[in-house]
């Protein structure tokens, strides 16, 4: 009936608009919803059209400056889409942007840009000199809602030179055989909300590992440009890349800072703490330099390292008096470079996010509404008195399974491309493969220890797997990395659906009806789970919260708990 209800609803609802979100109207908005100040700031503020894809909702402004249009993604990192009539002489202007130093401080005959936008980078990159451009965008609905207006910018995706791929960055760039002079990270959604905006946002995009492979793909003069809206993730993602530098080629600190360069726009610049930042995998040249301390001077941009001149930040680093580890460590906010295991680039406050801390206090008053439930309720019919154990049992299985489930979340963020993605090829299969174990719990095929002890050690094989084969992984097509994934989580969802219906079956041998309170107990520990598996992979990383996933299960031998 609901299903139904919900059938006729939605038709009706999108005919009617009442799904329609009128941002314009919107009172008390999250800083990150940037379209809203857009809208409400200026009068002939007006939204073109939105798209819609499994990433996000895309929505195409036009302002009273008809010479460019911005496009948002979810209301916010709003990217410029010019007018623009193929004459790359009318875009001259562009030249004179904070943004397009780092595009001619090199050779940028074969660019790739990661993050692409509305477009505007590759305007940066066909003025560089640019003669062959892979604009990579993750967002199929704002690739759509620019292409719908080619009359408006010129067709700039598919323009001569221009190949255009929706996906995520880093899998293309794994996937490519290609060498480029130029590869542009462009970080849109740090302009949003404020420092530690996008804090439990994973960004595999921007790990040590990714930096690695950018690094690969470069040709020996190529160059990684990144551009940051924010300068504490700025920084960040500078000491990315130059550890990432320091481990490819094994250099010394003082070599591989000849290989960099970082800039940041101060108050009061068109740009406020923009950064722009350089990772070259050849030493920077005489007329590189130049150039960047010419445009810094024109730009009134601070020089924040460039070698031979502005060396004051890395000092202790060069003088070989502080590790580095140490050296990006000694700082009021998280700039230390991010790994696949810590993935959380925005995460750059010293404490967990305000997010968390709300989260937990709602998961508390959860808790103690159900304690006060189960004390009025009494203990489940037929049962004289408390058994720790099968307390212990049930508590143990919903946290041990939202650890596991949350890393496989999070670790197939960097296969499937968007969140939405990595949580279906999760979620889904483990739901198909728990109802699989469920049957064969009813029917007692298998042993809920012996379950236990296998879902440790495929845990231990898929780790092994995926240290040894996930490069080959990354280098299949989309289908191929999802079909994997899809299988993998099935086996896991049968393993994790053995335990718990066990035990409830047992629970209503034991005492009938008993089995709802242990599942709702179950559940609540679940809750707990959840919460404690972000606060261990933010704090610790994801290999220690599937860790203790994997102890929950090993421990249910210990519980002493008895299914007869």
């Amino acid at each position: 009936a609901l299903a139904a209800a919900a059938a006729c609803a939605l038709p009706a609802g999108t005919a009617a608009n009442l799904w329609r979100l009128d941002y314009a109207a919107m009172k008390g908005a999250a800083p990150d919803k940037t379209i809203v100040g857009t809208l409400q700031s200026d009068p002939a503020a007006r939204v073109l059209r939105t798209d819609w894809d499994s990433f996000a909702r895309t929505d195409a402004v036009a302002t009273s400056d008809d010479r460019r249009r911005i496009l948002f993604v979810d209301g916010g990192a709003g990217s410029y889409m010019y007018k623009y009539d193929g004459d790359l002489a009318s875009m001259d202007g562009l030249a004179r942007d904070i943004e397009f130093l780092p595009f001619a401080a090199g050779k940028a005959d074969k660019a790739i840009i990661v993050g692409a936008g509305g477009g505007r980078d590759i305007l940066y990159a066909q003025l560089a000199g640019a003669k062959d451009v892979t604009a990579v965008e993750l967002s199929s609905g704002l690739v759509r809602a620019a292409r719908s207006m080619a009359d408006y910018n010129g067709g700039i995706l598919d323009l001569p030179g221009v190949h255009t791929v929706v996906g995520d960055g880093r899998s293309v760039l794994e996937r490519s055989g290609e060498s480029y002079d130029l590869i542009v990270l462009d970080l849109v959604y740090s302009q949003v909300g404020g420092v530690g905006g996008q804090a439990l946002s994973e960004n595999y995009a921007f790990t040590r590992e990714a930096f690695a492979t950018y690094l690969k793909r470069l040709t020996p003069d190529g160059r990684i440009i990144v551009i940051s809206h924010q300068g504490i993730e700025g920084l960040r993602a500078y000491y990315t890349g130059f550890e990432a530098l320091m481990r490819a080629d094994g250099l010394p600190a003082k070599e591989a800072a000849s290989h960099t360069a970082l800039l940041l726009a101060p108050e009061g610049s068109a740009a406020p703490n923009l950064t722009l930042s350089v990772i070259q995998k050849s030493q920077l040249a005489d007329g590189q330099l130049e150039l960047l301390r010419a445009g810094a001077r024109s730009l009134g941009l601070q020089k924040l390292f460039l070698p031979g001149s502005d060396e004051a930040l890395l000092k202790p680093l060069l003088d070989g008096r502080t590790p580095f580890g140490a050296f990006v460590r000694d700082s009021d906010y998280k700039v230390y470079p991010t790994t696949d295991d810590k993935p959380f680039f925005f995460l750059v406050e010293p404490s967990l996010p305000k997010a968390m801390t709300q989260w937990l206090a709602a998961i508390a008053a959860l808790t103690l509404l159900f304690a006060l439930l189960a004390w009025r309720r009494g203990a489940p019919r037929g049962e004289s008195r408390g058994r720790p154990g099968a307390y212990a049992y049930y508590g143990l299985i919903g946290v041990g399974y939202m650890c596991i489930q949350t890393v496989w979340i999070q670790k197939s963020l960097a296969y499937a491309g968007t969140p939405a993605l990595a949580a279906l090829v999760v979620i889904v299969p483990m739901l198909l493969g728990g109802a699989l174990g469920s049957r064969i719990a009813g029917r007692q095929a298998v042993k809920p220890l012996a379950a236990a002890a296998a879902i440790v050690a495929l845990t231990a094989v898929l780790l092994v797997l995926q240290a040894a084969a996930g490069e080959s992984l990354m280098a299949l097509g989309q289908a191929g990395r999802l079909s994997a994934l899809g299988g993998i989580m099935l086996l896991y969802g049968v393993l994790l659906g053995i335990p718990l219906p066990a035990g409830l079956q047992a629970e209503d041998r034991r005492a009938p009806g008993s089995s709802a309170y242990y599942f709702a107990l179950n559940g609540v520990a679940g809750v707990w789970g959840s919460w404690l598996a972000v606060a261990a992979s933010v704090t610790a990383g994801l290999a220690v919260t599937l860790a203790a996933g994997c102890a929950c299960y090993a421990l249910l031998a210990v519980t002493r708990y008895r299914l007869t």
